[in-house]
């Protein structure tokens, strides 16, 4: 008994574990789906913004599509909307299209395609495949009877379990991405120009302020002659010396 254990936990072990096991054999019978990401922009202006991301809205649970990101954007001249939206593959084109003749003017519009067919069905192959090891290694941990056997079966699964769930997790992005497609809608409004009252004046208004300006001009012209004053007294007492010097040498 013990020599059937060891001999199976020597072939194991033998695997490296960067390596992948035999693939697993599939039925003849299955076919392989194509596997799809597809990916949408559009960008319009629009007439009444609030109207139209209304009319999103509302339509989107007809093709059981959600938002998932939303965020708006405001200035004095514009208002801005961008949006994520998700949607089920079968009903990408027909939203798509639907959405693309919102606005008074399309701007821009992208739709991508990309096969990812070959990506998806490596990844469920090898997932299929390191659970078969990994039950390998459970059920030779059921087995093993020595200490140091049974802490390099536990190592070496939990390596394998650690590979799974990292595969795992690229294997649901990926079938997220296939399943819900995304369109990235941007749109926005421009803002009519408002005249702002507050900022006329009237004749008297301004003639007032005028002689505002004035005054506080003036004011600040001694202000300035004020700081000067010791300039100014040096140059008067040189032109008394001066003055006082001629005279002197005249007499």
């Amino acid at each position: 008994m013990y020599g059937d254990v060891e001999a199976e936990f020597e072939d194991i072990m033998e695997i490296p574990m960067t390596q992948q096991p035999a693939p697993t054999q599939k039925n003849k019978s299955e076919s392989i789906t194509k596997k799809v990401v597809k990916t949408g922009g559009i960008d319009f202006q629009s007439e009444n913004i609030r109207n139209d991301y209304q009319k999103i809205r509302a339509i989107l649970p007809k093709y059981d599509a959600y938002i998932e990101n939303e965020n708006q954007t405001k200035s004095d001249q514009r208002i801005n909307y961008n949006l994520t939206i998700r949607v089920p593959s079968i009903g990408y084109d027909t939203l798509y299209s639907l959405l693309s003749s919102f606005g008074i003017r399309l701007n821009n519009k992208y739709s991508n395609i990309e096969d990812v067919t070959a990506r998806y069905y490596d990844l469920k192959s090898r997932i299929t495949n390191k659970k078969a090891l990994e039950q390998r290694y459970v059920e030779l941990l059921k087995k093993a009877s020595l200490i140091k056997d049974i802490l390099e079966i536990e190592r070496n699964l939990n390596e394998v379990r650690t590979d799974i769930e990292r595969l795992q997790g690229q294997f649901n992005y990926l079938s997220k991405q296939v399943n819900l497609s995304t369109i990235n809608v941007s749109f926005y409004e421009i803002l009519p120009y408002v005249y702002d009252s507050s900022q006329r004046t009237g004749f008297w208004a301004r003639i007032f302020s005028a002689l505002d300006n004035g005054w506080q001009g003036f004011l600040s012209f001694l202000v300035g002659v004020t700081t000067l004053w010791p300039f100014v007294f040096l140059i008067i007492a040189g032109i008394y010396l001066y003055r006082k010097f001629r005279s002197k040498r005249k007499s």
